[in-house]
């Protein structure tokens, strides 16, 4: 009851607020800043110190939102996205390539400007109408490269080595550690990877500038380009500064008005929220999946550091708020979004069990962020649709068991050992001696087991054999381009994407509100299965998978197996 009466005390400020807003005249272009790095979605709410510590980040989700408000506004022209050093993948800059078609569909001129572009400027500004460059500015080299740095010999030299056990030679995740050099599968993968990447955005300025693929290849040969010559092999559509830009875009006699969205973003009248009730439920898997609880770091260090300050996604927390989705029959659909690299066999087995229950009963899709590799793609299989953007990086079934060698390094640094056991196995994962050939035979048997399960996922859930499978999997890694071609996501696209879906398979009308899943306080067992099983059977969806029994989990060692990996 009180819901109700809170929604419509919102819808009558609302509507009294754009009723005020009516006399206000927008500027003819809005100006946005995009610099460094944004979420795909809405930040789920943090505790204190996490909100005071990282500050308020925008999303492209609630950028997204802006751009519908200006959309709708007949007054503005268009939008100016001034870009600054940005710090995004190509999957989402493909996202806001997207956003910036929307807005362009509506009628709107989207400009860019920047002192300078470089490959990920650059690969947006093809989207835009015009792009402008600031004199003196340059239009870096463009292409993609790929280095790796292969650390065996050095690790030799510090005493230190890996051993390692994996399904197949392409997956690679620890050859940096194992090799000196880059194996033939891992050349072939990379190869394939940089195609697509080039590829995607060979056709971007292709389709953006106009030209053919020959001439969007020399353009890309050509560069790097300064001033009038990044007009005349056009790169660009203009040299101007950024305080020249109001009489660049406006009439003779008459500038053009310019307002951030800052200073006029409140101006635009709001659209009227849902009725509240029903909502489509968001459960996440970002960062490393590990054994136990969820962390996410209270602040973001300004260069990336390995296996610090990353976010981790723990099965306990997953499941706790799966089930109380689950349990919550407001919740109509659930969109699982995925940015993560993989982790623990165990942990992505248990999230991808609880998903199935969801599934059964309620309309899953599944999102991918930049990554959704290894247990990352073995979390998706529950999912009824899978949707991509063209550039992420997805795929990588398989597994992988290591563990670190140090003996040679302790002695070097004269610490004697002194071990006294009772087991046979007790020391299977001791950092101090390789494993035996019987241990390498069972660590073998071990991840053999957990890769059958995760070939047996993938086959159940995308309707194939295990050997078709197997053919594409075996820790092979692809762009979401290529795993569209091979079956293992249903479409491209992004947030849009995967809520239009949604929408339709719970027949939810496009307002319906996208709400974070919250953690419960108190813990939750295990629920049973539904006593019917509902089907959502529509045109030209996938079918949902009905609940598989749960297969037996593989037998773990002594130690946890932190060192395992999907």
């Amino acid at each position: 009851m009180f819901s109700y009466l809170f929604y419509i005390l919102r819808v009558v400020l609302i509507i009294i607020g754009n009723t005020m807003k009516k006399g206000m005249r927008p500027p003819d272009y809005v100006t946005f800043t995009l610099h460094g790095s944004y979420p795909d979605l809405r930040q789920p709410p943090g505790g204190f110190l996490q909100q005071k510590m990282r500050g308020r980040v925008k999303s492209l989700q609630e950028l997204e939102n802006d751009f519908q408000l200006i959309a709708k506004n007949r007054l503005v022209k268009g939008v100016i996205l001034h870009l600054g050093n940005l710090a995004l993948p190509l999957s989402q800059l493909q996202s806001l390539t997207g956003m910036i078609n929307n807005l362009q569909a509506s009628g709107k001129e989207v400009i860019t400007w920047a002192t300078n572009y470089d490959n990920q400027k650059y690969f947006l500004a093809t989207a835009a109408n015009r792009i402008l460059l600031q004199k003196g500015g340059t239009v870096y080299t463009l292409g993609f490269a790929n280095r790796q740095i292969y650390m065996k010999s050095a690790l030799d030299w510090c005493g230190v080595e890996f051993d390692v056990v994996q399904v197949s030679p392409f997956k690679s995740a620890l050859d940096i550690f194992t090799r000196s050099d880059m194996s033939k599968e891992g050349k072939e993968m990379t190869d394939w990877l940089i195609d697509s990447f080039f590829l995607q955005f060979v056709l971007a300025i292709t389709n953006g500038r106009k030209l053919s693929e020959d001439n969007a290849r020399a353009l890309i040969e050509q560069t790097p380009l300064y001033g009038e010559n990044a007009i005349e092999a056009g790169a660009i559509d203009g040299i101007v500064n950024a305080e020249d830009l109001p009489d660049f875009l406006g009439e003779r006699d008459k500038p053009a008005s310019l307002a951030s969205w800052d200073e006029c973003g409140k101006s635009f009248p709001r659209p009227l929220p849902a009725t509240p009730g029903k909502y489509i439920a968001v459960l996440r898997v970002q960062g490393n999946i590990v054994d136990g609880k969820s962390q996410r770091p209270p602040a973001r260090p300004p260069l990336p550091v390995p296996f610090l300050f990353n976010e981790q996604t723990g099965d306990l927390s997953f499941v706790q708020q799966a089930r109380r989705v689950l349990k919550d029959k407001r919740a109509r659909a659930v969109l699982l979004y995925i940015d993560s690299g993989g982790g623990s066999a165990a942990s992505s087995e248990a999230i991808t069990s609880i998903l199935q229950k969801i599934a059964a009963e309620k309309p899953l899709v599944a999102m991918m962020g930049s990554m959704a590799g290894s247990g990352g793609y073995y979390v998706a299989t529950p999912a009824s649709y899978i949707v991509a953007q063209p550039a992420t990086i997805t795929g990588s079934i398989g597994v992988i068991a290591a563990k670190i060698i140090n003996s040679r390094l302790l002695e070097r640094l004269l610490l004697n050992r002194e071990t006294i056991r009772r087991g046979q196995r007790e020391l299977f994962n001791s950092p101090e001696e390789p494993f035996t050939e019987e241990e390498r035979k069972k660590a073998t048997q071990f991840i053999n087991q957990i890769y059958e399960l995760f070939i047996k996922r993938v086959a159940d859930s995308r309707s194939m054999s295990p050997d078709v499978v197997n053919e594409i999997g075996g820790g092979r890694v692809w762009t979401g381009e290529q795993a569209l071609k091979h079956g293992l996501v249903d479409e491209l696209g992004g947030l849009k994407t995967a809520l239009t879906q949604l929408q339709k398979m719970a027949g939810l009308p496009k307002n319906t509100p996208l709400i974070e899943a919250p953690y419960p306080r108190r813990d939750t067992a295990p629920l049973p299965a539904a006593t019917s099983w509902i089907g959502y059977a529509l045109d030209n969806l996938a079918p949902i998978q009905k609940q598989q029994a749960l297969l037996a989990s593989p037998l773990y060692f002594s130690q946890p197996p932190d060192h395992v990996i999907n």
